[in-house]
Formats: structure tokens, sequence, C-alpha cells
């Protein structure tokens, strides 16, 4: 449904949904699509494209208050004809930023620009935003991007792997694309560990090599050597030994080490 919605807004943006969400985990690619989509928009639209991240814009506001230049920094996001904010529940608290991305949406919807969020959250469990932004967001198309299924996760790493050997061997991707990956991130971590253990052994990245890195058990902690002790212990739980505490030293004077003048 995400990448369908995509190929939507890229052939006709504003026409269809606007704005577009994108909701999903960490690493399962929204940043990707998201970039994807400004590109696709880049060569379509007569205007700019503004894609940026959450963090970004607050920064940018943040430096634009402190240097008396609001102003110009709005015109210069009223001047896009199209506006992609990547991770836009990093918003929530920042009352400031909130207030100037509100102001700008509808800007944008009454001027009829295409724009384009991603969320690492659902919007129903955003908390820290105000009601009136998360309606705004609501009021378009939300779609999910979920963790990437047996057939993506074989697409992705023949794709990987088509950068890294001369052909991508079949097994080899069977395999990996069997192993369970919640991101696209977590599927390039295993084919990257195989990889390397193929490069340290000086061998060509196979199946046997893939389930010896990635089935193996993990190795045991070292055993810390035993330490010898005194065999006194507190005071309250008595001594482990007669032979190594003084029961009885009756001489007072027999304690003094050296002699006081």
């Amino acid at each position: 449904m995400a990448l369908q919605a995509a190929r939507a807004v890229a052939a006709e943006p504003v026409s269809r949904y606007n704005p577009l969400v994108i909701v999903g985990g960490s690493g399962v690619g929204k940043t990707h699509l998201l970039h994807a989509l400004g590109n696709a928009l880049a060569t379509r639209s007569k205007g700019p494209v503004a894609c940026l991240s959450a963090h970004e814009f607050t920064s940018e506001l943040i430096e634009a208050i402190d240097r008396d230049a609001v102003g110009a920094w709005r015109a210069r996001y009223r001047s896009s004809a199209a506006f992609l904010l990547d991770d836009v529940h990093l918003v929530a608290d920042k009352d400031r930023t909130q207030d100037e991305l509100f102001v700008l949406f509808n800007y944008l919807i009454e001027s009829g620009r295409q724009m384009i969020f991603s969320s690492g959250v659902p919007l129903s469990e955003l908390t820290g935003v105000e009601a009136r932004l998360r309606t705004r967001l609501e009021g378009g198309l939300v779609v999910d991007l979920p963790a990437p299924d047996r057939e993506m996760r074989h697409q992705v790493l023949e794709r990987a792997l088509q950068g890294k050997m001369t052909t991508a061997d079949a097994e080899l991707v069977d395999y990996l694309g069997s192993r369970p990956a919640e991101s696209v991130r977590a599927l390039h971590g295993l084919l990257q560990r195989v990889m390397n253990a193929a490069e340290s052994k000086g061998v060509v990245p196979s199946v046997s090599l893939a389930r010896e890195v990635l089935e193996a058990p993990a190795p045991k902690a070292p055993r810390r050597p035993a330490t010898r002790s005194s065999g006194i212990v507190a005071p309250a739980t008595g001594a482990r030994s007669r032979e190594k505490i003084v029961w009885d030293w009756p001489d007072v004077g027999d304690r003094i080490v050296e002699e006081w003048r």
C-alpha cells in the first residue's frame, strides 16, 4: 500500500493524496522512500522541493530566531513546490516548531503544494503534539510501511550482492532471506557480517560460511581466576579460621609500635 501510494503521488502530485504520511518502525525504509519521492517530484515540479528531517527543521528555526530572520526562513519554505519532512514525530514537545509547521502546512495546502511526512510512531500514539497539527496529518492518507517480507528480503539481498559479487549466489540469498529481520537495516547487517567473515578468511561468501557465522553459539564468557582472601570476614559473621585472628592480647602496652615523647 505504501509503494502504491508513493507511485500515485509521484505520478499525480497534489491531486491524489495530500498530505501523504508514511508510518513505520526504525530501519524499514521510510527515509529512503521519502527521498525517492523527493527525487521523483523534483523531476516533475517547476519549483524547488524541500526535503529535510524534523530535527533539521527545528535547528533551522532556532538559528533563524537567533539571527532575527524568521521571515526569510518562512519565505524559503513557502516557495517550495513540495515539502517533505522526515520523522515528524520528533517535533513533539517543541511548541514553536509545531506552531511554524502548522502555519506552513495550512499555507501549502491552500497553495496546492504536495506534502509528505514520515513518522516512526503511529499518529494515534503521538504524544506531545498539538491536536490541531495531528488532525492535519490524519486528514491525508496514512500508510504503514511494514517490516520486509521474504520476497522483499530476497530483492534487497540480490541488489546488495550485485555490487559486491560478480553474480549473486542464489543459495546464499535464499538462506539469508529466510532469516528473520525486522528491518532492511537489520538485513544489511546480516549480509555485512557474512561478507566481513569471507574477507577475513579470504574465501567467497557461501551458505556454509553464513551458517557458521550466524548460527555459531555465542562464545562463553571467560572464567575469572579465583581471588585469594585472608580468610577474615566481617566481624558480624565471625572468622573462618581461629588461627588468623588474635583472640587475647591482655597487655595494652604491647600494642604501641613506637615510644611516645
